[in-house]
């Protein structure tokens, strides 16, 4: 296992098969690199990221983050819909967390990804895992055993 220190404030292990990104592949991926950490692994075809943001006035908990992120994510996913919500503890916090799929631009290919969110101190920390549709069920091991690696300090 790999490990990493994420804003000098979450730490988390990642299996030895993936690969760190770059700014470039951050970008490619979600946009932009800034506030953005991120791994992963080409073989399987799974993107691991870590996203933090600095909690508005008026967002309090990860399910009212949430609403911000996920709208950007119906507008800019093809196809997006909502498979389910879960509110699971990550690294001692409390988080709000949704499963959903959408279809890769240009390609039958669906993927699926799990989206956790939760706030420590002053900021929202998410973390993004998306895999294949049709490996999704294998691949959930890999990410279990990285959200339960996941400290915070």
């Amino acid at each position: 296992m790999k490990s990493a220190k994420i804003n000098n404030e979450i730490s988390l292990n990642y299996p030895d098969a993936f690969t760190e990104m770059n700014p470039e592949e951050l970008t490619r991926y979600f946009s932009a690199p800034d506030n953005r950490w991120g791994a992963y692994d080409a073989d399987r075809h799974i993107i691991l990221s870590v996203s933090w943001t600095k909690a508005k006035f008026l967002q309090s908990d990860p399910e009212m983050r949430m609403i911000d992120v996920e709208s950007r994510m119906r507008r800019n996913l093809l196809n997006y819909q909502r498979i389910a919500e879960f509110r699971p503890k990550i690294g001692g916090k409390k988080a709000y967390g949704i499963r959903f799929e959408y279809r890769v631009k240009d390609k039958k290919l669906v993927q699926v990804g799990d989206l956790m969110m939760f706030k420590h101190k002053k900021s929202f920390y998410a973390i993004h895992y998306i895999t294949r549709k049709y490996t999704a069920a294998a691949d959930r091991a890999d990410f279990e055993e990285i959200l339960n690696s996941v400290t915070v300090s």
